[in-house]
Formats: C-alpha cells, sequence, structure tokens
C-alpha cells in the first residue's frame, strides 16, 4: 500500500500538468494509507497481554473456537496485531461484550466479577497503548481529498460564482462510518479527474461570464395577460384540452366571458392593473405549464421578484368537451357532457381561502424551486429575494393544486379538491423583477472570480479564427402575447452586441429578432489583452496558487504551471486559454484537492482547514486565513470566537445540510416512491415531501443556534411545520406555507428526530414499513450501536396481503438462533415506529391489498381514483433489550430520555466523525467522555458540544 506521499504524487502538479496539456490520462485509483504499524505478524495465538489467552480459554473458546466457531470468530487461533485493522476491531469487540455482561453469554459459565474486571482492564490498557501509538505515527485520520460538497463550495467561494452547479457533475463519493469524509472511501479515478477538469472550467467561464455580462439593474412589470403561454388556450379547442387545465380571464375576482370567447380584447388600458388570468390546476400536468417567458435572467446573480394576485372559488358543472358541426360560417360548438366537478370558467367568485404559491427556476431539462408564499381572497402582493442563473425563467404553481394526469377513459381525471359547491383556484395578475440586484455598487464583487483569473487586463472580443474563450450560451426565450421572441446568444459587446472590440462594458441587447420568431443563440468567443504574457502569467499564478492553495505554494509548484501556460500559448492557444489550462490543473492538484495534514498539532492553517470544512463545508474564508498567518487561530478564546462566528454566520446552512444529507440519511428523501397500489394520496405530493424535509433541517439548526439540550433529539416540545406538513401531522390552526416553530401538545406523537415525516420515509421503501430497518436506524444513528452484518438467512418481506403483520413474521425470523441476539435489540424501537406509515402519517391499521374488505376511496394529486384495504391492526408495543417494556412510541421515547448520556454520545461520536474525517478509535473514548462531563451541566446543548470537540484533541490533532 503506497505512504501518504506516494498517494499525493501519483497526482502531483507534474502528472496534472500533462493531464491539462492534452496528454492522456492514466487510470488513477487511490489506495489510502491506514495507521497501521510496520510489525512482523504475531505468532498464532499470541495474546493481547500476558494472562489474556487463558481468560478467554476458559471462559469463551469453548464456543468459538476452530471446530463450530460461533458468530464466525475462532478466539483459539485469534492473535492480536495492532498493525491490522480488522483484528483490531475483533479485540474492541471482545473488550466491550465481556465488559458489558454480554460475552459469555448469560446461560454460559460465567467468570468471578475480579477475574472479568482484570481482563477488561489488561486488555484496554494495550488497546489504548497501541492505538495511541499508530496515532503518534499517522494520526487519527488518512489523507483526503475534498468530496463533493466540499469541492462545489471551494470553487464557488473562489471564484464567487455562488451559481454554479459543480456536485452533480462529480461522481457521487462513497462512504465510511456514515460520511462522505473519510479518506479511504473518498478515491480519485480516471472520471473523477476528467470530471474535476471539465467542472472547473465551467466554473471558470461562468466567473468570466459573470464580468463580461453586466446588464443595468432595472425593475420591470410582466403582466399575466402578456404571457402567450397563459392566455393562449383561453378558448377551448375543438376535443381539445379539459377545461380543467385551462387558464382564464379573471377581473375583480369575477370571470369575462367575453375575453374568453375572443369577443373582447385579451387587455384594455381600462382594467390593465386589475386583470389577471386564472387557474384552478397546477402547471404540473402531462399536458406542460407555462413560465413567465417575457423575462430571462440576462446574468446570474440575485433579483428581487414581487407577485400580485389572490384566491378566488370557481363554479362545478363545466363542459368536458366541445365538440363542433357545420362548415366554414355555419360551424358552431356542441357542448358535451357538463360534469360536477369540471369547473365552469364562465362562472368565478372570490376565493374562499388561502392558497400556497411555489416559485420554480427553470432552464433547459431543469426546475428547481426558489421560494414560496400565499395568496389570500384580497388581491395580495408578495416579495422575495432570489439567486438565479443565467437564462433561467421564473414559474408561479399553486402548488395544493391537482397535477392533472390522463388515464385514457371518458372522464380522464377528477378535481380531488372539487365539491358540489364549485373548486378552488388563484388568479395571477402580474410579475415585477429588479435586478440584478447592485451591480453598479457591488461591481467588484461580481467581478471578484474574473479579477483572480485576469487581474485588471481587458477584455474583448476575439477576432474572426482567434483563440478565445467560449463563453456559455442562453437559449432562445419565450416572450410576448401569443409569440415568441427576446434576446439572441449572451448578448452585451463585440460582434454578437453590436460594442467596438476591446471594450470590457456594458452593451445593448444581442440578436436581430423579436416578437413572432426565434434565433439560435450564438457563442461569444473572447480574450483577454496581455502586453506581456509572460509576466502577467506568472503574476496572475502566483496570486491565484495563494488563494486557491490552503497553504503557501511551493515554487516548484509555480514552476510547474507557469510552464504550462508556456506550453499552450507557444501552441497558439491564446492567453486566456492558455492561462484557463494552467488554472484547471491548479483545482485538480493535491495542493487544492486533499486535506493536507502532519501527524501530531495541526498547524494554525490546518486547523482553519479543518474548522472551514467542519462548520462551512468549505476552505477558510480571508479572516480564518489571516488568524491562522498571524498564528492566533489556536487561541483557546480566539477559536471559541470563530466558531461562533461561523455557526452565526450563512454559510453554517451548509453544515446543516450536508450533515444531515448523511446523518439521518436526508440524501435518500427521493431514493423511492409511495406505492401507486397503496399509498396513491401522496401520488406528486412535494410539498409534503419538501416541507418534511425542511422541517428536520429547521430542526437540527435550532438546536445548533439555541444550544439546546441533546435529548431533544429523542423528544421535543415543538418542531416547525407550515400548513401542508401540519395537515399530514393533525395538528390545526397553521396556515400557509412559511415553516415556522410551533409549540407541541405534551401528548403529541411528534417532537424529536424519529418522528418526523423526513426520517420515516427515508426509513421506508415506499410499500412497506420495516421494523427492522426502522430499529437499525434508531439503534445506529440516535443510540450509536453499530450493526454487524446479518447471517446468510432470507430477510423477512412483509405481506402486503394483510394475512399476516409483520411482528409476526419477525417473531418467526427470530427463532432462528443466529438473528435472535441483534433482532433483540433492533426490533423493539422499529415496532413503536410502526404506528407510521411510509410518509410518516400516524396510523392505527396496516394497509393491504385484499378485495375482501371494504374499500377506501378517494382522488390522488394526479386527479386518479384510487382506492385501498385496511389490514391488521398496528401492535406498537415492545420490550428493549434490557427488560424494559413500552406501549407505544411515546413511552419509548420515555425510556431512551433516562439515559441522556447515551444520546449525547452518539451526537458527539456523529459530529467527530464529520469534523475530523475518521472514526472514534477505541483510546477516543476518554476524549469523549470528557466532553461529555465538561457538558453535562448544561444537558449537553448542541452548540455546547460544537465548542467542546473543536476545543478537543481529536479536533486539534491529525
Amino acid at each position: 500500500m503506497p505512504t501518504e506521499l506516494q498517494v499525493k504524487r501519483m497526482i502531483s502538479p507534474c502528472f496534472l500538468v500533462r493531464i491539462a496539456a492534452g496528454l492522456s490520462l492514466p487510470a488513477v485509483l487511490l489506495w489510502l494509507p491506514q495507521p497501521s504499524g510496520a510489525a512482523e505478524p504475531p505468532a498464532k495465538g499470541a495474546g493481547p497481554f500476558e494472562g489474556a489467552m487463558a481468560f478467554l480459554e476458559k471462559h469463551c473458546v469453548t464456543c468459538h473456537d476452530a471446530d463450530d466457531p460461533s458468530g464466525n470468530l475462532d478466539l483459539g487461533a485469534l492473535p492480536f496485531n495492532s498493525g491490522d485493522r480488522d483484528n483490531f476491531a475483533r479485540w474492541v469487540r471482545i473488550h466491550d461484550r465481556v465488559q458489558a455482561g454480554e460475552m459469555p453469554p448469560p446461560q454460559e459459565s460465567q467468570p468471578d466479577a475480579r477475574s472479568a474486571a482484570a481482563f477488561v482492564e489488561g486488555l484496554s490498557k494495550t488497546l489504548i497503548q497501541s492505538e495511541q501509538a499508530a496515532y503518534a505515527r499517522h494520526g487519527r485520520s488518512t489523507l483526503r481529498r475534498l468530496n463533493r460538497y466540499e469541492y462545489e463550495n471551494a470553487v464557488r467561494d473562489l471564484l464567487n460564482v455562488p451559481w454554479a452547479e459543480i456536485k452533480e457533475k462529480l461522481p457521487d463519493d462513497r462512504e465510511a462510518h456514515r460520511f462522505n469524509k473519510i479518506g479511504r472511501a473518498l478515491d480519485v479515478s480516471y472520471v473523477q479527474m476528467a470530471r474535476y477538469m471539465s467542472s472547473a472550467e465551467y466554473a471558470m467561464q461562468e466567473a468570466i461570464w459573470a464580468a463580461w455580462q453586466r446588464p443595468e439593474s432595472t425593475t420591470r412589470r410582466y403582466y399575466a395577460r402578456d404571457e402567450g403561454s397563459l392566455v393562449g388556450n383561453f378558448r377551448p379547442r375543438e376535443n381539445g384540452t379539459l377545461p380543467d387545465r385551462h387558464s382564464f380571464p379573471v377581473l375583480d375576482s369575477a370571470a369575462q366571458p367575453e375575453v374568453r370567447a375572443g369577443r373582447e380584447p385579451v387587455s384594455s388600458p381600462e382594467t390593465r392593473e386589475r386583470e389577471a388570468v386564472g387557474r384552478v390546476s397546477s402547471i404540473f400536468s402531462d399536458a406542460g405549464g407555462y413560465s413567465w417567458g417575457q423575462f430571462r435572467a440576462p446574468v446570474a446573480g440575485e433579483y428581487r421578484l414581487r407577485f400580485k394576485g389572490y384566491t378566488i372559488w370557481v363554479s362545478g358543472g363545466g363542459i368536458s368537451r366541445w365538440y363542433y358541426e357545420g362548415f366554414g360560417d355555419e360551424k358552431a360548438p356542441v357542448y358535451y357532457l357538463p360534469l360536477w366537478h369540471r369547473p365552469n370558467l364562465d362562472e368565478v367568485w372570490p376565493g374562499r381561502n388561502h392558497e400556497p404559491m411555489s416559485v420554480f427556476a427553470q432552464s433547459v431539462g431543469q426546475r428547481r424551486m426558489i421560494g414560496e408564499f400565499d395568496f389570500a381572497p384580497e388581491p395580495t402582493e408578495s416579495e422575495m429575494t432570489v439567486l438565479l442563473r443565467a437564462g433561467e425563467v421564473v414559474s408561479t404553481d399553486g402548488s395544493r393544486l391537482f397535477r392533472a394526469r390522463v388515464n385514457g377513459t371518458g372522464e380522464q381525471y377528477v378535481n380531488p379538491l372539487a365539491t358540489e359547491h364549485g373548486m378552488p383556484g388563484y388568479a395571477i395578475q402580474w410579475m415585477e423583477v429588479e435586478g440584478p440586484l447592485s451591480r453598479e455598487q457591488a461591481e467588484e464583487l461580481y467581478d471578484a472570480g474574473y479579477k483572480l483569473l485576469f487581474g485588471d487586463l481587458p477584455l474583448k472580443i476575439a477576432t474572426d479564427g482567434a483563440p478565445g474563450i467560449s463563453l456559455p450560451t442562453m437559449p432562445a426565450e419565450r416572450g410576448g402575447r401569443g409569440g415568441l421572441g427576446g434576446r439572441g446568444g449572451l448578448g452585451g459587446r463585440g460582434r454578437a452586441g453590436g460594442q467596438a472590440p476591446g471594450e470590457r462594458g456594458r452593451g445593448g441587447p444581442a440578436g436581430g429578432f423579436g416578437r413572432g420568431g426565434v434565433a439560435a443563440p450564438r457563442p461569444t468567443i473572447v480574450e483577454v489583452v496581455s502586453e506581456n504574457p509572460d509576466q502577467d502569467a506568472e503574476r496572475l499564478l502566483r496570486e491565484f496558487l495563494k488563494r486557491a492553495y490552503r497553504r503557501p505554494a511551493l515554487e516548484s509548484e509555480v514552476a510547474l504551471y507557469l510552464d504550462l501556460f508556456q506550453q499552450q500559448y507557444a501552441q497558439g492557444l491564446g492567453f486566456a486559454k492558455s492561462l484557463v489550462a494552467a488554472y484547471t490543473a491548479v483545482l485538480s492538484s493535491p495542493g487544492f484537492l486533499f486535506v493536507e495534514e502532519t501527524p501530531g498539532k495541526l498547524s494554525p492553517r490546518e486547523l482553519a482547514t479543518r474548522l472551514a470544512l467542519f462548520l462551512w463545508n468549505s476552505p477558510p474564508d480571508t479572516r480564518l486565513r489571516e488568524l491562522a498567518e498571524r498564528g492566533t487561530l489556536s487561541d483557546p478564546a480566539v477559536l471559541r470566537a470563530e466558531t461562533e462566528r461561523m455557526l452565526d454566520g450563512p454559510k453554517a446552512r451548509r453544515f446543516v445540510e450536508a450533515f444531515t444529507d448523511y446523518w439521518l440519511d436526508l440524501r435518500e428523501i427521493d431514493d423511492n416512491s409511495p406505492s401507486t397500489t397503496l399509498y396513491n394520496d401522496y401520488e406528486l405530493d412535494d410539498p409534503l415531501k419538501l416541507a418534511a424535509v425542511e422541517e428536520t433541517r429547521l430542526f437540527v439548526a435550532e438546536l445548533l443556534k439555541e444550544d439546546l439540550p441533546a435529548r431533544n433529539i429523542v423528544d421535543s416540545d415543538f418542531t416547525f411545520l407550515n400548513e401542508r406538513l401540519a395537515r399530514h401531522y393533525g395538528i390545526e390552526g397553521i396556515a400557509g406555507t412559511k415553516m415556522r416553530k410551533v409549540e407541541l401538545d405534551e401528548k403529541s406523537v411528534r417532537g424529536g428526530l424519529m418522528t418526523q415525516a423526513s426520517v420515516l420515509k427515508v426509513t421506508a421503501n415506499g410499500t412497506t414499513t420495516s421494523p427492522v430497518l426502522r430499529g437499525v436506524w434508531i439503534t445506529e444513528r440516535i443510540l450509536g450501536f453499530e450493526t454487524p452484518p446479518p447471517p446468510p438467512v432470507p430477510a423477512v418481506e412483509p405481506d402486503i396481503r394483510g394475512a399476516v403483520t409483520i411482528r409476526q413474521q419477525i417473531e418467526s425470523h427470530r427463532a432462528d438462533a443466529s438473528c435472535a441476539a441483534c433482532h433483540a435489540r433492533l426490533d423493539p424501537p422499529g415496532m413503536a415506529l410502526e404506528s407510521f406509515d411510509v410518509m410518516g402519517a400516524w396510523r392505527d391499521r396496516y394497509r393491504a391489498v385484499n378485495e375482501d374488505v371494504p374499500a377506501e376511496k378517494g382522488v390522488g394529486l394526479d386527479g386518479q381514483r384510487f382506492k385501498f384495504h385496511y389490514a391488521l391492526a398496528v401492535n406498537p408495543s415492545g420490550q428493549l433489550l434490557d427488560r424494559r417494556s413500552f406501549a407505544d412510541v411515546r413511552e419509548l421515547k420515555r425510556l431512551l430520555l433516562e439515559d441522556e448520556a447515551a444520546i449525547a454520545r452518539n451526537l458527539v461520536k456523529q459530529l467527530t466523525i464529520y469534523a475530523t474525517g475518521a472514526p472514534i478509535g477505541f483510546s477516543d473514548r476518554q476524549e469523549v467522555e470528557a466532553i461529555l462531563s465538561r457538558t453535562r451541566a448544561g444537558h449537553y446543548g448542541v452548540r455546547s458540544l460544537v465548542h467542546e470537540i473543536v476545543g478537543s484533541k481529536l479536533f486539534q490533532y491529525k
């Protein structure tokens, strides 16, 4: 196995320079080193200390021998080898089982207390000494690269391109000890290196474009009646879309039949500010939707969006289809089948309730939610500040409304919100866009990436055939009433924008088409003007390396990258492209990609990097670097102040998201969808899923912000809800899309993490729930027990017919002796969570496919009728391993809270692994207990735990 130095040489700057120069990239796979010793393998049966093997021979080898080793463990032939990670782990498990009184098992002859204590003490001493010796040589953590989250943030912060989407361009990170922070899981391959380089080039293009595109900050109002995609389907077409999917004209909460029929103009100057367009269904249907196509973000940045509209109530009894008879002037419509659940778009009334609205940013093939607000029966203006990428358009949607899906029948779909008295809808009047914000006041900020790359050197349009950087293109946009139009290409300067070459300034629109036509995007090729290429390149490279690396660059590194620039420039690739090639190599090199630490106490620079990667999931900012350079960051008071600053800063959201993505598996929220056989009522319910994830993240952020006791992880008297999630939980009195802190009733089953909908979803498979999977989740993520791999026996498959319960199946499974021991610990807490279905709703009975019982019927968000059948009753009772019993999840929580230290101990463990990139070793347990001791008086406040971890030897040593 290579050493850390050899690993770094495998992708050294020389290696990256050759790659960036266009030479072939050999396959590279890193096997990262472990803290192993160089000692010869011990003799067979050599024990960890004198007397250890005699104890095992007397009390353990009867079951764990070579002939029939219980648990596949032959203690008679198990030497002690501290240099073998697996061997060391086995001896740790032996220590823990004997110390806990679990080995020998209760039915076997037991050692006297004195002998057991002597064995545990002797083995503990040996394990600690061996591990500490390995730490002294290699450190706790191994060499690792930045994971996908960290790399994206590092490049975004360096080049000031917060909108750049980099993470999804990189291969998935592997995990070890539950996180993507462990060196041996973060390998580097051919694909990885190629993606780093292409992602770096993309981010630099974005930085150049941000400086190139400088439109004036403007405020413009876009009226709904001018949106072709909205007004284009006012009038029904022969055998066309059903009225549920139509938009329709609304004025002062009333219908406009004459406008809808085309007998009056779509808009009038006298009513312009009061006109609206109504809808009773979501834009997300299989027939497409609409967007505010008149506006397309000209450049990435912040924009202020304002919306005006209100809720309406639409009568039912609308026409299902319109057919026509006759020809020419005699052709006339024939109505077909009025239905109670079809909207009558010519009968509109004031709204009866609030409606949640979602706002999305859209580009080719991508859609992301950027905000939410509520419409009320009275006209309401809502405002939000959002980050848009260049070329994105905005769409708005009534998030509670159904998402129509056809089924091929005459009925096609049913509005689930329709009643015999009508149905809810919304009427939107206009969208106002202000931005990009503060371009004039903060040009230096928007130019930061370009200035890092090229300083004050001017940027110009490249002449025909000359080399340069190709800037990203924007797709043609929709705009204008009933037609197409917009801006062509990137716009702005040079040939594309009508501006004289050699100037970097503001320009008019590029293109040459307007309403009614579409022009293909035209690429913009730009070049940086340098009178002294070699001198400018060296000056710029030195500054770039100073910022990109988290340590001073070596002169040999500067020379290598400068040599790469000179090679590229000599080949006629131009100044900008040649320098970008060198920068690409830098952003794929060990100095940028790897977290460099030396054994022993971290240097101030290394400490700054570790602190930033922990609390911000990104490299240190300027202040941290300055404190590290002055050598004052290691001062406890300074370190604590910086920890406070970082926890209070906006980048702390990165920590919450990344930590909960892995600790709680929130990144797996979309790994499965609710069954269309058993749980159609959850079909397409994205508002519920998004609110569930946000509840968990806001909850963890609150624990950290307010230094709340760690016991809140198991149970709390508050959570965060909006109207959709509150309705899911059966909690009344919550209205609107905004997530807010809500006090829970003392009898509530909610509170804490394990009964939150996000957790209950990621621990189910969409069709059934499993007490085993949920039990493993609780014991590992909340209580800190590690579950060994299961023996090779068939897994429990839930019976969706409902003939037997999962409890009955598991009890049969536990009859296998090889399964019983683990299931006795895992199953009980999982049984308590059987009171919650696959999306976390409370239930008293299971669902099943059983035509012999009456069906429960309804209509889903897709507009399709569904039914399911109730099966056997849920029994959430159980007995913990220590024989304490509980009747339901409320009593389980009370039992778990009897040992608050165990909950806090696990949280310290999870945070430390995430913070240091290393698992908690045997000898680290003493430091963990010291952290708990120092925070016990404050009931293990979560913020206090973070401070103690940062101040601990675990954090401040490699």
